[in-house]
Order: structure tokens, then C-alpha cells, then sequence
């Protein structure tokens, strides 16, 4: 009789407890960081910075689409989010996806452009998110057109913000040694 290999598992627990952390960071984010600015989106300005320092620190394809789910699961359970629980979870995960899919064609957000666009993408595929459900929900079509562009640019605008905060962290904690301090817990 042979014995059983041992199939090896993409996420280590480490990285799955990493992931974790900042799914509930995300939902903290948006519990107690309140910016006083009244503009759409605005929240992705520190919660575009925790999915790109996310996707610094588990540099792997999926990791944010992991923490887009959880912390949309968190935040439904929750009771975050103004169109209901469903809306919450794929408003999430179109975050994690978007920011996921620009570090994997971009190989990683740890160029600064890289990190931008992972930003702004995730930002605006929560606002994209929210639309279709406004079109599913059978909003006028020129309420939804109305408030969609100046929805897009504002955030754009705090997705940038976001993602050039996230490089920032990931550059100083660089530069503070952290990456050699995770690379021992590995």
C-alpha cells in the first residue's frame, strides 16, 4: 500500500489568519473611521489602503478575493451596508476581486501605479456593484445616470487616495523590516 501524499495547501494557516485579520480590520474601517467629508465612495480611502497592504503581505492570487468575502460576510452579519446583506457581500468581494485582478495582471501592488490602480479598481467595482443593483432593483434609469459620473469620479479620486496610502504602508513596512520578520513566522 502506498501512502497518502499530502497535497500542499495554496494559503499557509499563518496567511489565512493574515487574511482573516484584515477582513475584520475592513469592517472595523468602516465602523469607526468616519471621514467628515460627505462625497461618494469616500470610505475607500482607508479601506483600498487595507486591501492593498492585504495583497502586500500575501502576495498571492485570491488572498483579496478571500478577504472581499469575509469581510462582506462580516459586515452583513453586521448589518452594515444601505441596500441589505446581499448587496453588502458582492459590494465586498467586487473590492476584493478588483484589487486581486489588477495585482495579478500587474504582477503585485508593490509598484506605485500598481497599487493606484488596485485602488481605484476596487473602489469603483463597489460603486459598479451598487449600481447594477439599482438597475436590478428598477431605479429610473436617469436618477442612476445622473449620480453614476459624479459617483465615478469621487470614487476614483478616494480609490487613488487609497491605493497611494496602501503603497506607503507596504513601503514603510518594508523599510521597517517587517517583510524579513514575516518571512520567520512563514
Amino acid at each position: 500500500m502506498s501512502s497518502p501524499v499530502a497535497r500542499p495547501h495554496y494559503f499557509t494557516t499563518f496567511e489565512l489568519i493574515l487574511l482573516t485579520l484584515f477582513s475584520a480590520l475592513v469592517v472595523v474601517d468602516k465602523i469607526v473611521l468616519h471621514l467628515p467629508l460627505d462625497l461618494p465612495g469616500h470610505s475607500g480611502i482607508t479601506w483600498m489602503a487595507i486591501l492593498v497592504v492585504a495583497r502586500g503581505l500575501v502576495p498571492k492570487a485570491g488572498a483579496l478575493s478571500l478577504v472581499g468575502l469575509l469581510s462582506g460576510l462580516l459586515a452583513a452579519f453586521l448589518g452594515l451596508g444601505d441596500l441589505g446583506a446581499i448587496y453588502t457581500v458582492f459590494s465586498y468581494l467586487a473590492s476584493g476581486v478588483g484589487v486581486d485582478l489588477i495585482a495579478l495582471f500587474l504582477g503585485g501592488v508593490e509598484p506605485i501605479a500598481a497599487a493606484a490602480l488596485a485602488g481605484i479598481v476596487g473602489n469603483v467595482a463597489k460603486m459598479l456593484v451598487k449600481t447594477g443593483m439599482a438597475v436590478l432593483l428598477q431605479i429610473p434609469a436617469g436618477f442612476v445616470a445622473l449620480g453614476l459620473l459624479y459617483s465615478f469620479f469621487t470614487n476614483t479620486v478616494a480609490g487613488l487616495l487609497g491605493g497611494l496610502l496602501g503603497w506607503l504602508l507596504l513601503r514603510a513596512l518594508r523599510r521597517a523590516g517587517f517583510f524579513l520578520y514575516l518571512a520567520e513566522k512563514r
